[in-house]
C-alpha cells in the first residue's frame, strides 16, 4: 500500500460511508485526466429567466440541476482519491461542499473528516471558508449569527478577498446595533480596501442622510432626457432600486404601477435605479424590452455595472427591491419605504398640503 492509497484509507475511515456510492469498482480507477475530462464534459441545464415565475418550469429545472450535482459530485471524490493533490481539487471540492448546506452537520462533518487526513492549505483554506459561510447562514435567523468558523477562516486566510464578504453578510444579519457596529468597525479597520467597506459607509450614509438633501442626476436610459432630483423639487420620488432579473422586483410591478397612476398627477415621481447586467452583456436591451413590454412609465437610471454599479454601491444597496423616498424639498425621507408607499406618500402629500394653507392665511 503506497502513500497515496494510505492517506485515501485513512479518509474513507474517517468519514464512513459517505464515499461508498461514489467509489469506482474494483479494477475500473481511472486517471485524473480521465476523470477530469469527464467533470468538464458535464453540461448545466439552461435557465429560462423568462420562466422564472413557471412553477411547473422551476421544478424540472431545479430537477435537472440536482441530477448534474448528483453525476459530478462523485467524480470529484473519485478524483480527490486518485489525485488528492491535483491543483483543481481545492475548487472543485468547494464546490461539492457548497451543496451540502443542509443539513449543516452533514456538511461539518464531511468537511473536517477529509481534513482531518489532508494538509493540503489551498483545500483547508475552501474547507475553512465553507464552514464559515454555511454556520453564519445556519444561525443568522436569530439575529446574531455565530462567527466561531469565521473566525478560524480569517486567522487561516486573513488576505482572503473573501473574508471582507463572509464579515459583510454577517453585518446583515445582526440585529443588536452595537455588535452591528462593532463588525462594521472591524471590516473597516480590516479591510480598508475591500469594496464591502464601501458598503459599510453606504449603510452609514442611509442612516445619517435622513432629513438631509439627496443628490441625483441621470440620462433617463428610455427617452435620453435629463433627470435630477433638483428638477423635481417640489414633488414627492419615489426611488426604486430593481432589476429586470429580480422576481420579487418583476412581481412587485404592478402594485408600482398602480401607484404611479394614482399618484403622478397629485405631485408624485417614480424613478427607477436599475441594476441590471453590463451593456456588452445585454442588461440595457433587457431594461428597454421589459420597460416597454410591462408599459412602465417614469425615468430609469440605467447604471450600468450589476452589483458593482457606482451610484446603489455607494448606498450601500446589497438586495432589491429596494425603495427610497425625497420629500418635496428634495431631502431624504425613508430608505426603507418597500411595502410602505400606501401611508408614506399620502402623509407627504398631506404634510405639504398642510404647510401651504398655512402659509396661505
Amino acid at each position: 500500500m503506497n502513500r497515496v492509497t494510505r492517506r485515501w484509507a485513512a479518509v474513507v475511515l474517517g468519514a464512513g460511508a459517505w464515499f461508498a456510492s461514489a467509489a469506482p469498482a474494483p479494477g475500473a480507477d481511472r486517471s485524473a485526466e480521465q476523470i477530469l475530462r469527464e467533470i468538464d464534459a458535464v453540461k448545466y441545464p439552461t435557465f429560462d429567466a423568462k420562466k422564472r415565475q413557471d412553477p411547473a418550469y422551476m421544478r424540472e429545472y431545479l430537477a435537472q440541476r440536482q441530477a448534474v450535482w448528483s453525476k459530478l459530485d462523485p467524480m470529484i471524490l473519485e478524483l480527490y482519491k486518485v489525485a488528492p493533490n491535483h491543483e483543481r481539487i481545492p475548487k472543485l471540492m468547494n464546490e461539492r461542499w457548497s451543496r451540502m448546506l443542509e443539513p449543516f452537520g452533514k456538511l461539518y462533518k464531511d468537511v473536517d473528516d477529509i481534513l482531518a487526513h489532508d494538509q493540503n492549505p489551498k483545500l483547508r483554506i475552501e474547507g475553512a471558508f465553507v464552514k464559515a459561510r454555511a454556520r453564519i447562514s445556519e444561525t443568522r435567523r436569530g439575529g446574531s449569527p455565530d462567527l466561531v468558523f469565521l473566525e478560524e477562516f480569517l486567522k487561516l486566510a486573513p488576505k482572503d478577498p473573501r473574508g471582507p464578504s463572509l464579515l459583510q453578510t454577517a453585518i446583515g444579519y445582526t440585529r443588536d446595533e452595537k455588535a452591528k457596529a462593532i463588525l462594521e468597525e472591524r471590516l473597516l479597520k480590516d479591510f480598508p480596501e475591500s469594496p464591502y467597506a464601501t458598503i459599510v459607509q453606504g449603510a452609514r450614509r442611509q442612516r445619517a442622510m435622513i432629513g438631509k438633501p439627496f443628490e441625483l442626476e441621470f440620462t433617463d436610459a428610455i427617452k435620453g432626457t435629463t433627470i435630477s432630483i433638483k428638477g423635481l423639487k417640489g414633488k414627492v420620488v419615489v426611488i426604486d432600486f430593481w432589476a429586470t432579473w429580480c422576481g420579487p422586483c418583476v412581481a412587485e410591478m404592478p402594485k408600482m404601477k398602480e401607484l404611479y397612476a394614482k399618484y403622478r398627477d397629485q405631485g408624485v415621481e417614480f424613478i427607477g435605479v436599475s441594476l441590471d447586467q453590463p451593456k456588452e452583456k445585454g442588461g440595457l436591451d433587457r431594461l428597454k424590452a421589459f420597460v416597454k413590454e410591462k408599459e412602465i412609465a417614469w425615468p430609469q437610471y440605467y447604471q450600468g455595472n450589476y452589483w458593482q454599479s457606482e451610484f446603489s454601491w455607494s448606498w450601500g444597496i446589497t438586495s432589491i427591491p429596494r425603495v427610497f423616498v425625497v420629500d418635496q424639498e428634495g431631502k431624504l425621507y425613508s430608505v426603507d419605504a418597500r411595502g410602505k408607499l400606501e401611508t408614506i406618500i399620502p402623509e407627504l402629500l398631506k404634510n405639504k398640503a398642510g404647510a401651504a394653507g398655512a402659509g396661505g392665511e
